[in-house]
């Protein structure tokens, strides 16, 4: 039942993309017409494409969003050429379903809800992650995503990836705080973080969390954004692996942080907080304590998910 649906919410995203794309042609009229200027953004209607496009959206989003949330793990299954406009669909049902962003946008300051972007190499997870971060603060606004990494992971990290220490500097580098680190994961010191307007960054096997224990690929260490709950008390994720979000149980998230740790020798979770006015010059001083809060975890690199293996990258 569920695949069909799935099968269906495509067909038609599909179809309202396609039909929004079309050219609009017009009855030949007695006067002498002007000529033509065809573009492609001219649509049924006469609205602009992004216009019409977002306008289908809003209203998938407004009439099937209960059902798109139910179904979100389907279609995170289909093939990527056919689910880029599906995913990014999800991601924003799945944020209407993030029972906390109020708290975080009026307590931590955050000028936007995380977006949910792509890591662009095998290794990059830490800076993606931290790109992320640094994005919702409203930070390096005229800094493309992938040079915001480029730049994070040329000056922190390794080609292996980014360690627990190496990730708190990013994050004190983009003006945010480790304020605790934690080999496991510590429900209370996560719930009550979200509540408040804090987010984490998690260090997890990427087999039991990109993956979800479907493919026969070992899994790597792997880094994630834990970015608020739903009103089931699942946790959000926010995966640059997949450039996906998705909700995980309390004890999935759990198990792929003892994954790690068991497979990788590394692993936790990281509770980190907007500093809104952190002056430049305690940069260091915020990066030590950071650092200090990491060094639980331990010191493998987090490089990536496997995703080039999956068949579930974005287009």
């Amino acid at each position: 039942m569920s695949v069909k649906l799935s099968s269906l919410v495509g067909s038609a995203l599909s179809r309202s993309l396609e039909i929004a794309s079309q050219p609009r042609v017009q009855a030949p009229t007695s006067a002498t017409p002007a000529p033509a200027s065809v573009t492609s953004t001219a649509v049924p209607g006469g609205k602009d494409l992004f216009e019409q496009i977002s306008q289908v959206q809003k209203e998938w989003e407004s009439k099937f969003a209960d059902a798109i949330h139910a179904i979100a793990p389907e279609l995170e299954q289909l093939a990527p050429v056919e689910t880029k406009s599906l995913k990014d669909l999800v991601n924003s049902v799945n944020e209407k379903h993030n029972v906390v962003a109020g708290d975080q946008a009026e307590k931590g300051k955050w000028s936007s809800a995380t977006p949910v972007l792509q890591q662009t190499e095998d290794a990059n997870c830490g800076a993606a992650a931290v790109a992320m971060l640094t994005k919702a603060k409203g930070g390096k606004e005229a800094v493309s995503d992938a040079q915001l990494m480029d730049e994070l992971g040329s000056r922190f990290a390794t080609k292996e990836g980014t360690t627990p220490t190496q990730l708190a500097n990013m994050l004190a580098h983009e003006g945010m705080a480790v304020k605790k680190g934690a080999t496991g994961l510590d429900k209370g010191a996560l719930d009550g973080a979200l509540k408040n307007g804090g987010k984490a960054v998690a260090m997890v096997d990427s087999k039991d969390i990109t993956a979800r224990g479907e493919t026969q690929e070992p899994g790597k260490a792997h880094w994630v954004v834990i970015d608020g709950m739903d009103e089931k008390g699942r946790y959000m994720v926010k995966d640059p692996g997949t450039a996906s979000s998705y909700f995980v149980k309390p004890e999935e998230l759990n198990k792929a942080i003892d994954a790690g740790r068991n497979k990788h020798q590394s692993g936790g979770m990281l509770i980190v907080e907007n500093e809104q006015a952190a002056a430049p010059e305690t940069e260091s001083v915020r990066a030590q304590e950071s650092a200090r809060n990491a060094e639980a975890l331990g010191n493998t690199p987090g490089g990536g998910s496997n995703w080039r293996n999956f068949g579930r990258e974005s287009s």
